[in-house]
């Protein structure tokens, strides 16, 4: 998952290449976090089942 933000961050960021200030840069990666977070929160997830079997 780590590698699927990075992935995207600098997809974001290459298209704008020179960041007026620090703070613009600061702007945009946390839209994109936020952006990550909500698509994340709203997924179904599988989660792990575990049966017990008697011997």
């Amino acid at each position: 998952m780590e590698r699927s933000v990075q992935q995207e961050l600098k997809r974001r960021t290459v298209k704008v290449r020179v960041f007026p200030s620090d703070d613009a840069l600061l702007r945009l990666v946390s839209a994109v976090l936020v952006e990550i977070d909500e698509k994340w929160a709203s997924e179904t997830k599988a989660y792990i089942k575990w049966e017990c079997q008697d011997a």
